[in-house]
């Protein structure tokens, strides 16, 4: 079974744009923390990724506590993370076995990174249902992520592009 674990960004922009489902149809489980329920739904009002993460909610999207909120409240004091972030990593690092975690904050990225954790940010979603003929164009995702505010370095754009065998001539 494949589980991975999220923070709120990834569930934002893949709701934002229409392809909240690919997360079900690459990642049989999608686990989030109490604070990125709180942000996406509670706190989401108005915003597309509230009713999806509520459809899924107990189907394929499941709230799991950080088991160790001294941890947590390192990560908040040590690295600068904000909840939802800490609380995430937290979770994942407490499922072990190399459950991948989806964030796209670079703060809190450098930190699961550095903790042994995998992770995945929202143009790899992409590129990921790209390979698996899940989408026709990783390049009309990566721009329209970077359209509503997404911030991806030309290099970054270009490689994953020249990974998923799309050209880099526009």
């Amino acid at each position: 079974m494949k589980v991975v674990v999220s923070d709120s960004s990834p569930l934002n922009y893949l709701a934002l744009l229409s392809d909240f489902d690919l997360l079900r149809q690459l990642f049989e489980t999608v686990i989030i923390p109490p604070e990125v329920y709180r942000e996406v739904v509670t706190e989401g009002t108005g915003y597309p990724v509230q009713e999806a993460v509520r459809a899924a909610l107990g189907k394929w999207i499941f709230v799991a506590d950080a088991p160790d909120p001294t941890n947590v409240q390192s990560l908040l004091r040590v690295d600068k993370l904000d909840l939802g972030e800490a609380e995430a990593i937290v979770v994942a690092e407490a499922l072990g076995g190399g459950v991948p975690l989806l964030m796209d904050e670079r703060r809190g990225v450098n930190c699961a990174r550095t903790r042994g954790i995998a992770v995945i940010r929202t143009p790899m979603i992409y590129a990921e249902a790209r390979l698996l003929g899940l989408i026709t164009s990783v390049r009309e995702k990566l721009d329209a992520l970077r359209q509503v505010g997404f911030r991806l370095m030309d290099q970054h754009y270009e490689q994953i592009l020249r990974e998923v065998g799309e050209s880099l001539e526009r």
